[in-house]
């Protein structure tokens, strides 16, 4: 068994290693990562401990080593409430470390005579719980945050392995405390320390591959927003029309586009400064993606040139939304420093998906035409694109 124990408390080191590799490089999960560096640290140092019964001082050997054990697993649950932006309940947490410490101060680390409950008793229980509550806390938030498979391959080992400490926690009660010497040999401890091994390895690979996945999001997102007002830039928005063009090419389904722009942008980037132009760029983001249907587009293509892409979309209705939008960023000023407020108007110019369009460009060029057309004549107004010509 010891030879087990060792190999056990190796891995835990490995994965120490890992995630301290980790906090160096993963930035804004660092306060999760910290804690799972500190579970795997915990659980090798509480190993380690056992490795020295039973010449070592029992309490070191057997109290602290539970008390570590079973404080591993608290940051375990704390570290993923923290990688799931779910509430850490720390006074829950911490009631729990201080009844377990009172539990195994109370028992005493040497047996005391028949019917002596060993300190192990605490550490089992603190585990079973941690990882029971934490499949059944985090379920949902995981499987909403990276898919239902993604929740259960992650969740199943942990589950598993804490229905097996809360069995082995009953035995702990129920049985004489002999049954719960690791380095007793015996098939049920040596399949303990191979479940431990499965669980750590799972737990450790998948999170860690999580992380890694939500990286990935983080700089897809990046690449197709826009960095100042979190809408889609030019080359997402420019995508997403190929997209409809294609379906409408394919199967008929209409869109319409709204090209928008700010009404005399510059004078406010002039008369107010730049942070004040940037204020106005992000209030003007915000209504549009407001105003707009959930399943409408809105990018940001220019300086203060904005697109809405309106799958499915008659003309008739998209003037309508067009007109809401114009009228909503006439009526709503944006506060800016020194309590000041500042008038945003908008032109914007409404072109449907017409058989006469030859191609993606054509239509876009008569949403500009439409746009320029809505300036030219006195801006903050909205003009509908003509068809185009047969032919």
């Amino acid at each position: 068994m010891n030879a087990l124990l060792q190999l056990a408390c190796f891995q835990m080191l490995i994965y120490a290693g890992m995630w301290a590799a980790g906090w160096v490089i993963v930035g804004e999960e660092r306060r999760s990562v910290l804690h799972w560096l500190g579970f795997n640290l915990l659980v090798a140092a509480g190993m380690g401990l056992t490795l020295l019964r039973p010449t070592g001082d029992p309490w070191l050997t057997v109290a602290l080593a539970n008390v570590l054990i079973a404080g591993a697993f608290l940051l375990l649950v704390r570290g993923g409430a923290l990688f799931l932006r779910r509430p850490t309940r720390d006074l829950e947490l911490g009631l729990i470390a201080l009844a377990g410490l009172a539990f195994v101060l109370w028992t005493g680390p040497a047996p005391r005579g028949p019917g002596w409950i060993h300190p192990g008793g605490a550490a089992t229980a603190v585990i079973a719980w941690s990882l029971l509550s934490m499949c059944w806390r985090d379920r949902a938030a995981l499987a909403e945050q990276f898919g239902p498979r993604t929740a259960a391959v992650a969740l199943a080992p942990m589950a598993l392995y804490g229905g097996l400490q809360a069995w082995r926690t009953v035995q702990i009660f129920t049985r004489d405390a002999s049954f719960v010497h690791i380095q007793s040999q015996s098939t049920a401890n040596e399949l303990l320390v191979y479940a431990s091994l499965l669980a750590a390895a799972v737990f450790n690979l998948v999170f860690m591959f999580l992380i890694v996945l939500r990286l990935m999001g983080r700089l897809t997102y990046l690449v197709e927003h826009d960095g100042l007002t979190g809408l889609l830039n030019r080359r997402a928005i420019q995508s997403l029309l190929e997209r409809e063009w294609a379906r409408w090419r394919r199967l008929g389904e209409p869109f319409t586009v709204v090209a928008l722009d700010l009404d005399h942008f510059k004078q406010i980037n002039d008369r107010w400064g730049h942070p004040a132009g940037d204020e106005v760029l992000r209030s003007a983001s915000s209504l549009l993606r407001r105003e707009v249907r959930s399943i409408d587009a809105v990018g940001r293509v220019g300086g203060e040139e904005f697109l809405v892409l309106m799958p499915g979309c008659a003309p008739e209705s998209a003037v309508g939304v067009a007109e809401r939008l114009r009228r909503s960023l006439r009526g709503q000023p944006v506060a800016i420093d020194g309590g000041r407020e500042v008038a945003v108007t908008a032109s914007l110019g409404v072109a449907a998906v017409d058989a006469g369009d030859p191609d993606l460009e054509h239509l876009m060029r008569r949403a500009d035409a439409a746009l320029y057309q809505a300036k030219h004549e006195g801006r903050d107004r909205v003009v509908r694109a003509q068809a185009p010509r047969p032919g």
